[in-house]
Order: structure tokens, then sequence, then C-alpha cells
């Protein structure tokens, strides 16, 4: 076995002893004081920390101004999601959306003020027919107490006179003619008649609302020879409104209450287009 001298090994300690206080020095202010090399230039640890606590410190205080705006993160994050994915802030979807809610609105708004429009319109209609009524009604009454008895040979005459001037489609002039015979005498044989051709006066006008308040006043008169005609023309004067229901009512009517009446084919014609 091969001595080793004395000397070799207490030299061999000392730079063993030498190098671990070296080391020692070195790893001593490598922990005060530490550095990064990035390549060209090093970056020192100490201002990398200070640097990320001040982006800690604002990122708090953005969170505090967010928080006092009622803003949660879960909310901020989902909105720049969606600003994201769309390329539009979520503000301008929420306009958007309630933009598309008031135009909704205001369609069914306009629908329903169309419908309040028609039910005027019908209701205006309604008043004129009653306004109208009320003063034939009116006028009857006052030539009731106006015209004088006319005897029944110069009765005779004027109706010929008012029939003519229906035929000539002079309408306003022959149901004035008409209204002043019933006036005139009210209980005349012919005073139905006159009735009725107001009826068809007015139907000639094309007012067949009106002209159904002037024939249904036909049978009034007791024993009229114009109740089958002016029930027929109610039947087609429905027609005419389009009121199919009533019209059908109407033929039936006539069918049922004069059964040998001359218009009853063509009350049947009626019915089966009905």
């Amino acid at each position: 076995m091969k001595i080793v001298p004395l000397d070799f090994i207490r030299t061999s300690m000392r730079r063993v002893v030498f190098v671990g206080i070296g080391l020692l020095l070195v790893w001593s202010c490598g922990s005060s004081r530490q550095t990064v090399n990035t390549g060209d230039e090093s970056l020192d640890i100490d201002e990398l920390v200070g640097e990320k606590n001040q982006e800690k410190s604002k990122d708090s205080d953005e969170a505090e101004v967010l928080k006092l705006l009622g803003i949660t993160s879960e909310d901020t994050s989902a909105g720049a999601i969606q600003a994201s994915a769309t390329n539009k802030p979520p503000v301008v979807d929420d306009l958007e959306s309630d933009v598309d809610q008031l135009k909704q609105e205001l369609l069914q708004k306009d629908r329903e003020i169309y419908e309040l429009h028609s039910e005027l319109t019908k209701k205006e209609m309604k008043i004129s027919e009653l306004e109208t009524q009320s003063e034939n009604a009116a006028s009857v009454q006052s030539q009731q107490s106006a015209q004088p008895a006319v005897s029944n040979a110069d009765y005779k005459t004027k109706y010929q006179y008012a029939l003519d001037e229906f035929r000539a489609r002079k309408y306003k002039e022959a149901i004035a003619l008409f209204r002043n015979l019933i006036a005139s005498n009210p209980k005349h044989e012919l005073a139905d008649n006159c009735q009725y051709w107001i009826g068809e006066s007015y139907y000639g006008m094309g007012n067949y609302n009106q002209a159904i308040a002037e024939f249904e006043k036909v049978f009034s008169y007791p024993n009229s020879n114009k109740n089958d005609d002016a029930q027929l023309k109610l039947g087609i004067s429905y027609v005419k409104l389009g009121d199919r229901t009533q019209a059908r009512s109407e033929f039936d009517r006539l069918l049922s209450i004069y059964p040998d009446s001359e218009y009853r084919s063509l009350a049947q014609k009626y019915i089966a287009r009905l």
C-alpha cells in the first residue's frame, strides 16, 4: 500500500477550505443582490419584483373601482368574450336589442290604431244612418201636419208622376214626391206603394242601409200588396252589403211567409249562390 505524505494531505485540506470560503462569499453576495442575464443586458430582480408589486397594486385599484360600479369579474369576462366574438361593445348589443323591442311595440300600436280607426268608421256610418232616419221621420211628421188632404184622383196622378221620376232615375225627386204623398194621406191605398218605391229609390242610389230601413217600413202597412216585394229586396240589399248570413235569413223568410210569391224561384236562386 502506498503511503501519502502528511504535507500533501495538509495542502489539499487547505485548498478545500479556501474553495468553500470562496463559494460561501459568492453565495452571500448573490443572495443580497441577484441579477438575471437576458442577453445583452441584465435586469435587476429587485426591480422586476417592484414592477410586479406595482402591477398588483394597479390591478387591485381597478378591481376596487369595478366593485364600486357594481361590475363583477364575471361581467367583465363575459363582456370581453362577447366583444371579441362580435367586434362590438356589449352596450351596442343592448341598444340594438332595445331598438328591436321598440319596433315590435310600434308595430303592435299601429295595428291597434288601425283597428280602432275601423271601429270608429263603422260607428260614424251608423250614426250617419240614424241621423238620416231621424231627419226623415221629422220630415214626414212635419209634412203630415202641413200637407192638406188631397183627393183620390189627385193622389193617383201625383203617384204616377213620382213613379215616372223614379223610372227616369231621378231618385231624389222621386223620394220627395212619394214622401209628400204619404204625408198627405198615410192611409191611402197607394201609401204602402209609395213607401216601397222610396226604398227602391235608395237602393238605386246605392244606399243599401237606408234602403233596408225603408223596405222594413212597408210591413207597417196592413194588407200591403208590396210585402213580398219588400222582403225580396231586403235579401238582395244584404247581398249587396256582403252580409250573406242575413241575406239568407231574409230569403228563407220570403219562402216561409210568402210561399205563393212570384219571387219564390228567384229567392231560391239567391240562396243557392250564397
